[in-house]
């Protein structure tokens, strides 16, 4: 069966052994109080749905009194080793609290077997249909799972803005355009006229919207950036791009990243702040540099996490035909972290 194509009360009906009007009187029977369908065929009905897509439909699980109050999390990279949960934690922590308000369950679906670092949402092992609606986190995603979903009107929620596919996703994140331009004008202000942009070539909406602004500040001459691709940790020729370039500030694509720029640095006897200027466009809170608090941002990832769970439950909780009411696409507001390692320019540099 096509993904796209969804299972009709017809379908149902011959599933169950029953007439069509038997599967519209049970879904239309909240209660069970029409005494005229027998328990046995209420049951079959039921487990007919279970088995089929049909389960997707939010308002037939209701109706069927197969709503579990479970919401769903996958994560398309592993969320939970040491090297992610800097990223993943406040995330989940923000998901776990919001579900103890709402008074729902989570699932996190972990069966679909991680292959090349990525989990695919629609492998055969994932039960997607256990739960009322689904988080999606990952700093990638794949557009045809997203239009897939959005095709079969599956409850769920994208954490980060996503344009992997032109279907309308439903996703909160944050606004990483206005803090990026928040940080290059803080800069300029501070006497910077060029800069390193040092990021990893990821192809996520967050990373395109980081650089974006970059390529957009030197376009207009506001403060002009060299870009420096990195693979892996290898940083062996920043020192020698900064020599040459003239640049006075180095803004990295994440804190980990700006943790690598530093030592790179600071291995070469270049002193930050005095000699260059070093911020991250990526959360920094609790990340220090030489025992200097570090520049970059502060994301509100508890709430986003918590705001994407809300969002999810109005969907549940709203027949598909009105999503479009509901404003499904939403982007957080952060807040520069000034911290120690962003300075004046340098007036010998």
């Amino acid at each position: 069966m096509s993904p796209k194509t969804r299972i009709t009360q017809k379908e149902i009906a011959r599933i169950a052994g029953v007439s069509q009007t038997t599967v519209s009187m049970v879904l239309n029977d909240r209660d069970g109080s029409n005494v005229r369908i027998p328990a046995a065929t209420r049951e079959r009905v039921k487990q007919a749905i279970e088995q089929s897509t049909y389960v997707a439909d939010p308002a037939a699980r209701r109706l069927a009194g197969l709503d579990n109050q479970i919401m769903g999390v996958f994560t398309y990279e592993p969320a939970l080793s040491p090297e992610s949960m800097d990223f993943y934690g406040p995330l989940l922590n923000g998901i776990e609290r919001a579900a103890e308000e709402v008074g729902c369950d989570l699932l996190f679906f972990t069966s679909s077997p991680v292959e090349d670092g990525r989990r695919t949402l629609f492998h055969r092992k994932t039960r997607l249909r256990l739960a009322d609606g689904c988080i999606l986190l990952g700093q990638n995603m794949d557009g045809d799972d997203l239009k897939r979903l959005v095709d079969e009107q599956f409850p769920f929620v994208a954490v980060g803005r996503r344009d992997e596919t032109s279907a309308p996703v439903p996703y909160v994140g944050i606004d990483y355009v206005s803090l990026t331009a928040e940080l290059v004008r803080r800069a300029r202000e501070l006497g910077h006229r060029a800069g390193i942009y040092v990021h990893r070539n990821l192809d996520s909406p967050a990373a395109r919207d980081r650089r974006g602004e970059i390529v957009a500040s030197s376009d207009s001459g506001e403060l002009r950036f060299t870009l420096m691709p990195v693979e892996g940790n290898e940083l062996s020729g920043l020192a020698d791009l900064v020599a040459t370039s003239g640049a006075t500030v180095i803004f990295a694509e994440d804190t980990f990243l700006a943790e690598d720029v530093a030592h790179a640095l600071v291995s070469a006897g270049v002193d930050i702040p005095g000699n260059i200027s070093l911020a991250s466009l990526g959360e920094v809170r609790g990340h220090r540099i030489a025992g200097l608090a570090l520049t970059g941002f502060q994301t509100p990832r508890q709430q986003v996490a918590a705001e994407a769970l809300s969002l999810l439950e109005q969907l549940v909780a709203t027949p598909a035909e009105q999503w479009g009411s509901l404003d499904t696409q939403r982007l957080l507001e952060g807040k520069l972290e000034l911290g120690e390692t962003l300075g004046r320019r340098n007036p010998v540099s």
